[in-house]
């Protein structure tokens, strides 16, 4: 807002300056500030609190203290509380109980991690733990950086201030813990292991606290909440039934469900039956194993279901996914949707399954390890292969659906898939292909670690081939990494160069997105040796038209012209018209660069008059745009204000928002030849938000280019010497070839 004091105007603004709008003309000191993206309400991620809670008084009552403790320390030491214990004992049950006790005190939200430290999976390294939080603290995906440091010193700067609750479950070890804690008492830190984290201990300062086995008679008073009156009428058989399952609420919990479906059953009956079950499966002595002492419960119950609930149990324990939903649970137990849902609440009402917030499904690890021992027993080999056959037809075919619905353009770059595959999932718009996408995201890494070194590998090249393009414009540049380099791996074993190229190809584009344009150039080189022994010459010339973009990126001009002009010649004998346009394309910024404006503008149009032609309307946006550059440096900034314009209206109809960006910091720079008006600035903050809401480092720099040549028209020396200095950081970062031109500005300015 413009406030007047004795005539004079000062153009101090708060706010989103994308909303202003200042009277008349720009004269005297603006000063145009980022602002960071909106506030996001508080995160609430805690599991849904356990039914029938019960004892654990004494440690509830020393976790309050502990709370206690930290409300209005000085103190910038973080708070940790240790909960050890071994399997089913309650460690996540305690820790949600009590987490949702004390929610109230906890106004900036509550964060909630399953590190998956013991079970079937491997466990979550904490650089994806770390981007999870990140984005629980509204954190885009394509801002989140990439090394484990950064991460961890970006949460730890999110985290500082903020009165939060932080729950890490399931932990593997202390230095899974240790890169994910923030670094004040302004956030309580809980986390459970089985393991009792002595490192954690003596180096961070947590409290421990061990969860034992429940005492005998709050184990029966368990019991008696779930069961009801027959605890008391049969004491010595539920007494016995506390004994046989070691007094672990898990074991507890999933013979009350059995008793509660038998009420004409004696308990005494019931119990003399576990005896024999345990009998049978010679199991008396336990020990310490945890899945021994609850397995003739397990079998006990599992024998009371009825044969499709008993096939879908063990079964199940073949799904590669951390959670999963009713669709693929339905394609891997041969079921209908409706006939599976029933059978996975059936299960949930017998607690070997458990709903997640996401009306997802999930086993506890022992479960999953019981269901997936009862697999290799009970169903033959051929049996279990054409599960999973299902399963994975069904995720690579639906992952093929989405993208063709999000991408039709792009069908032909697509792999041929198997044609014996089932019925994919129902996808028929672009929300709930995105939906299905963005849900399954950590399934397709599941299934690419699960089945790299197996007979199912070409799965794991199918895959990254096909998400490619989801992964890259969403941003997901961590699972990107891992599908790729699962799917580089799964090349070789299968001796298929095609496959490993294509890969390669793959992971190079996602290094070049994250700045890594030395891990992006080798990588592509590799690919480009592979696809060239495979002789897969349109994929080849894909590889090269990247790698082209990367020389240029890294300032190498000559080396860019000669792998564009490779790629043209491949794709000109492919008959790819929409790879000619990409190239044409490619090679137009390379000759802007070298100051050949006039043969950039007339690449550029055939790129254009190309991409028209084979309507590929997010190209034709890019193309658009770099013609309005080409042409501002030709000094027509009219004709060029026009180009920037309709690429701008492109980028808003197909919601490219990189493109969005650059069209915004392209039509800012043409405005500002024209004439300096409010909207130059206007362009350049509204690119700058965008660019760094999707993490585009290099557009980020350009707005702030954009910025400072604006402000130098201004004659705002330090306005634009702050700008500069913000563009020549990124572009140092970066490596990029601008950083010198950058420097030049600025000293200029200086001196």
């Amino acid at each position: 807002m413009a406030n007047e004091h004795l005539g004079h105007t000062a153009n101090d603004m708060s706010g989103t300056t994308g909303a202003v709008v200042q009277a008349a003309s720009i004269a005297g000191g603006v000063h145009l500030h980022a602002t960071g993206p909106s506030q996001i309400p508080p995160p609430h991620e805690l599991p849904p609190d356990v039914h029938a809670f019960t004892d654990r008084v004494e440690q509830l009552a020393e976790m309050d203290l502990l709370l206690a403790s930290t409300e209005g320390a000085p103190t910038a030491a973080m708070v940790i509380s240790a909960v050890s214990g071994t399997a089913g004992v309650g460690k996540t049950a305690f820790a949600t109980h009590w987490a949702h006790r004390v929610s109230d005190r906890f106004p900036d939200g509550q964060l909630y991690v399953n590190l998956r430290g013991y079970g079937p999976d491997q466990p979550v390294a904490p650089v994806e733990a770390l981007a999870g939080l990140l984005r629980s603290l509204g954190v885009p995906n394509t801002d989140i950086p990439h090394d484990l440091d950064e991460r961890a010193a970006r949460f730890r700067s999110l985290a500082a201030g903020r009165r939060m609750l932080i729950v890490l479950d399931n932990a593997r070890s202390a230095d899974q813990v240790r890169p994910l804690l923030p670094g004040t008492s302004s956030c309580v830190v809980l986390v459970t292991s089985r393991d009792a984290l002595p490192g954690l201990v003596s180096r961070d300062g947590a409290r421990r606290m061990n969860l034992d086995l429940l005492p005998h008679e709050q184990a029966v008073f368990l019991l008696r909440m779930l069961i009801g009156p027959r605890v008391d009428a049969e004491r010595d058989a539920a007494d016995a039934l506390v004994r046989h399952c070691a007094r672990l609420p898990l074991a507890l919990r999933i013979a009350a469900d059995l008793v509660t479906t038998s009420p004409d059953v004696a308990l005494a009956d019931l119990v003399n039956d576990l005896a024999d079950e345990q009998n049978r499966l010679d199991l008396l002595d336990a020990g310490d194993d945890p899945y021994t002492a609850v397995r003739a419960v397990l079998s006990w119950s599992y024998r009371n279901l009825d044969p499709v609930e008993a096939r879908a149990f063990r079964l199940l324990g073949l799904h590669p996914g951390r959670d999963f939903d009713t669709v693929s649970a339905a394609v891997l137990i041969e079921a209908a949707p409706a006939g599976a849902r029933r059978v996975l609440d059936s299960l949930v009402r017998a607690h070997l399954l458990e709903r997640t917030k996401a009306s997802r499904y999930q086993m506890h690890d022992l479960l999953r390890v019981y269901a997936a021992d009862l697999a290799a027993q009970e169903e033959s080999a051929r049996a279990q292969q054409a599960a999973l056959g299902r399963l994975f037809d069904f995720f690579l075919h639906t992952a093929a659906l989405a993208m063709d619905i999000l991408f039709p353009q792009e069908r032909d770059r697509r792999p041929t898939l198997p044609t014996n595959g089932g019925l994919p999932a129902n996808l028929v718009d672009d929300s709930q292909a995105v939906r299905w996408l963005e849900d399954e995201r950590a399934t397709f890494s599941a299934v690419a670690a699960q089945i790299v070194d197996t007979t199912w590998s070409v799965y794991a090249t199918l895959l990254s081939t096909t998400l490619y393009r989801f992964l890259d414009i969403h941003g997901h540049f961590d699972d990107a990494v891992t599908l790729h380099t699962h799917a580089v791996t799964a090349g070789r074993q299968q001796r298929d160069d095609a496959a490993e190229g294509r890969a390669l190809h793959n992971l190079g584009v996602v290094y070049q997105r994250l700045g890594r344009y030395l891990e992006a150039r080798d990588h592509l080189e590799e690919a480009i040796a592979a696809l060239r022994r495979a002789g897969s010459r349109r994929v080849e010339a894909l590889a090269l038209a990247d790698l082209g973009h990367v020389h240029m990126l890294l300032g190498q001009y000559d080396k860019a012209l000669a792998c564009d002009s490779d790629g043209l010649l491949l794709f000109e004998a492919e008959g790819e018209r929409t790879g000619q346009g990409q190239v044409l394309n490619n090679m137009g910024l390379v000759l802007d660069r070298l100051g050949r404006h006039d043969e950039s503008v007339e690449h550029t149009q055939r790129a254009l008059a190309l991409f028209r032609e084979t309507d590929d309307r997010p190209r034709m946006g890019y193309a658009l745009n770099d013609i309005g550059v080409a042409l501002q440096h030709l000094d027509r900034h009219h004709e060029a204000k026009g180009y920037h314009e309709e690429a701008l209206d492109l980028a808003r109809a197909t919601h490219d928002r990189a493109l969005e960006a650059e069209a915004l910091n392209g039509l800012g720079n043409a405005l500002r030849r024209v004439e300096m008006t409010d909207e130059v600035l206007k362009c350049h903050e509204q690119a700058l938000a965008i660019a760094l809401d999707i993490g585009d480092r290099h557009e980020q720099a350009q707005a702030h280019e954009g910025f400072a040549n604006a402000y130098e028209a201004l004659e705002n020396v330090t306005e634009a010497r702050e700008r500069w200095n913000n563009a020549l950081e990124i572009y140092s970062e970066l490596g990029a070839p601008e950083a010198a031109e950058v420097r030049r500005r600025l000293d200029r300015l200086i001196g």
